[in-house]
Parts: structure tokens; C-alpha cells; sequence
């Protein structure tokens, strides 16, 4: 399998490629990206605050470009290529760990029988938690995603939500049902591996998932990581009122925890804007973990057009045994 760097120049050769064979007028290829700008105070539970700028109060800013190229028979050969962007200080990646292609960067077959991806892929359980839940994929104010993923392994899962070295497997959407299956070997130095699946339903105005992953590690240096998420979501919409669900349980072996991570949310428009209320609550126990973390945050969201939008967030943020946080951003959002 290859390093990232290698998979890196490898995908930027497929895109140059499928590009280059537009001349032919088969090939189909795009930028798309968000770019998201607020400025406010940030206090996660226990934290300092800080007041600054951020990439990501709304929604992670990141900038990438697609090629498709159709084959006979429906078949169809594409490459994807993205970036995160921060603002509040003008370099790529969620952090400076990241790698240059720190989103989705990967090649991908698709046809009738279904579609496959080879590269850095998002995980299935970071999209369904991401769908079924009101305030999206907010790393900052969104209650359902800081818990699951940006609150420590004690209380969320183990690893990062990007999965490097994977491959995928989606099934074609029949009667508003698909299944999705991904593995993957990490990075290099992990010795471990990744399995994650998810089942996504859609009828109408109502969509529901069944998500799941394991995450396995042992480098035979840190503590080995043995860990089973499982999760189910649902959103209805009323018509004056859409509805989100998540229920996420985690059961680490290697640490001895079991976490309970519930969230519920409704988007209500209101006037001539939209707004997103949610409410997450998680416990993690195990012999030496007693834990407790209740959130609550809401924001209104106003279409200023068909691609800008402008906003204000606030989070309420409360771990057991620790000093309260209190969040809050003004920003405006552009996608493209």
C-alpha cells in the first residue's frame, strides 16, 4: 500500500489525466468548496477562551476539484481532490498534522452495479452523525459531532474521521435503500486496521441509518485500541419543522470504557432565515471514568443568495468537573 505523499502524486496524475482527456468530450470536471468565516468567542468545557477568527463554525471551509471520465456501458473513471483551509492563520488541514490532501482525495470506478473509492475517505460513521443531526458537521457548535469525535477517546471514538489508505464500496440506491462498506490499514506506522459500514434509507420525508465501525490498533508501543461504535439515526420533516436523532454507543476494550452519546435536534424556519436548535448528552464509564457532558447550541441561518449565507452560533457547553463554556460566533459562508 502506498504512503500518503505516494497516493498524493498518484491522484494528482489521475486528475491531470482524465482532464487532459476533455479534449475527446467525454470528461467532465469541476472546483466546488466552502469557504466559511466567523469571528468569535470559543470555550469548550474545562478550556480558556479565546476570541478569534475560525474556519469552521458552521461548517469546515475546504476547496477541492473533481474529473469524471464515462466509459462504455455506464461505466465511469473519477478522482477527487480536496483541501481544508484555515483562516485565522492561511494554511491547508484541520491542524498542522494534517496532511496536504486533508479531505477526501481519492480515485473512484462507478457503474450499475454500484461505485468503489481507493485513497483518504471520509468515515461512514462521521457522515451519518454529520446527515442526522441539525447543526451538520460543526466541529465547533455541533453537539452530536464534538461529542462523538472531538472530545477524547474516553467519551467519543478512537482515530480521526479521514481514513487514510482505504477502499470503499457503495451499493446502487433501490427503493431509497443503499448499503456502504469501507476498511482500511491507516497509516503505516499504526499496525492496525479500520472497518466501517453504514445502511442509509430515504422514503420521502423521512431518512434513517444504521451506521457501525471497529477501530484496531497495536504499534506495540502505546496501549492497543480494540473498539466497536455503533450508531442509529432519523430525521423527519414536518413541513414547519425538520426533526434530527443520533444514538451512538462505544465499547473500548483496550481502555475499558463504554460511552452513551444521544443528540436531538429541529431546524424551524423562521422569518427569513432558518433556525437550528440541538441538544447532545454523553456518559463514559469504565473502572476509573465516571463522566458526564451535556451541550446545547443553536444558530440562525440567513440566505443572503443561492450560494452566501449569514449567521450567528452559540454552544453551551458542561462536563462534569469542570469550569462551563460558553461559546458563541457571528460568520457568513460561501459555497461553491
Amino acid at each position: 500500500m502506498m504512503h500518503t505523499r505516494t497516493l498524493g502524486r498518484s491522484l494528482s496524475a489521475g486528475l491531470f489525466f482524465l482532464v487532459a482527456m476533455d479534449a475527446q468530450a467525454q470528461a467532465d470536471y469541476s472546483a466546488n468548496g466552502v469557504l466559511d468565516l466567523s469571528y468569535g468567542r470559543f470555550e469548550p468545557s474545562g478550556a480558556i477562551r479565546e476570541h478569534r477568527f475560525n474556519s469552521n463554525s458552521l461548517t469546515a471551509s475546504f476547496v477541492g476539484v473533481n474529473a469524471k471520465y464515462g466509459l462504455e456501458n455506464g461505466w465511469t473513471l473519477g478522482v477527487t481532490l480536496e483541501t481544508f483551509i484555515r483562516f485565522q492563520d492561511f494554511r491547508t488541514g484541520r491542524n498542522n498534522n494534517d496532511p496536504y490532501l486533508s479531505r477526501n482525495a481519492f480515485v473512484s470506478l462507478a457503474s450499475n452495479y454500484g461505485s468503489v473509492r481507493i485513497g483518504r475517505l471520509q468515515s461512514y460513521l462521521f457522515d451519518t452523525t454529520v446527515r442526522f443531526n441539525a447543526m451538520g458537521n460543526s466541529v465547533a457548535f455541533s453537539p452530536a459531532i464534538r461529542h462523538v469525535f472531538a472530545s477524547g477517546n474516553l467519551e467519543g471514538v478512537q482515530g480521526d474521521f479521514y481514513w487514510n489508505r482505504a477502499i470503499s464500496y457503495s451499493t446502487p440506491t433501490y427503493e431509497g435503500v443503499t448499503g456502504n462498506l469501507m476498511y482500511s490499514q491507516g497509516d503505516n506506522e499504526a499496525r492496525g486496521d479500520r472497518s466501517g459500514a453504514s445502511l442509509i434509507v430515504s422514503k420521502g420525508l423521512f431518512a434513517a441509518s444504521l451506521s457501525a465501525q471497529r477501530v484496531h490498533r497495536d504499534d506495540g508501543i502505546d496501549d492497543p485500541v480494540s473498539e466497536n461504535t455503533w450508531q442509529l439515526g432519523a430525521s423527519y420533516n414536518l413541513g414547519f419543522v425538520r426533526v434530527f436523532g443520533l444514538h451512538t454507543q462505544t465499547r473500548d476494550r483496550g481502555l475499558d470504557v463504554r460511552s452513551k452519546l444521544s443528540s436531538g435536534g429541529v431546524a424551524v424556519p423562521i422569518g427569513p432565515g432558518t433556525l437550528q436548535t440541538q441538544f447532545g448528552r454523553a456518559t463514559a464509564e469504565g473502572p476509573a471514568v465516571d463522566r458526564k457532558h451535556t451541550s446545547v447550541s443553536a444558530a440562525y441561518l440567513y440566505p443572503y443568495d443561492s450560494v452566501t449565507d449569514f449567521y450567528v452560533v452559540g454552544m453551551d457547553d458542561r462536563v462534569r468537573g469542570q469550569t462551563r463554556g460558553v461559546s458563541f460566533a457571528t460568520g457568513v459562508r460561501f459555497r461553491f
